[in-house]
């Protein structure tokens, strides 16, 4: 009969501390929204910074090749980018936003990172 009085004690404290579902719903939420701004956020600017970088390796005369391998990946994030707009607004809480948002941004930066590298090697 000892015994059962701590697993009881533990029991009830387990239950006061833990947070309740809807305070993890509403914590989730919050950092599902703020992803997906971030991402939002960075695909947009990384969008401009990206078509700079395209002009201006056109200019200095980048090879064909690694055009083509930046262009294709700018298209695969409009591609990804399209997808959220399947949901509502890119910004809303929906989790498959937030997954085709983050797949556009990585697609975009790749594109910018293979300019960047051809760059460097000819300045």
């Amino acid at each position: 009969m000892k015994r059962v009085y701590p697993v009881v004690i533990m029991v009830l404290l387990i239950f006061a501390i833990a947070p309740s579902a809807s305070a993890i719903e509403l914590r989730s939420s919050k950092s599902v929204r703020s992803m997906q701004y971030f991402y939002y956020l960075r695909y947009n600017k990384a969008l401009e910074k990206f078509d700079e970088l395209y002009n201006k390796s056109v200019e200095l005369g980048v090879d064909n090749e690694t055009l083509k391998m930046a262009l294709k990946h700018k298209e695969l994030a409009e591609k990804e980018y399209e997808l959220t707009w399947q949901f509502g607004h890119p910004l809303k809480d929906h989790i498959q936003t937030l997954i085709h948002m983050r797949k556009a941004y990585l697609h975009i930066k790749e594109a910018i990172n293979t300019l960047t590298t051809a760059l460097e090697s000819i300045t």
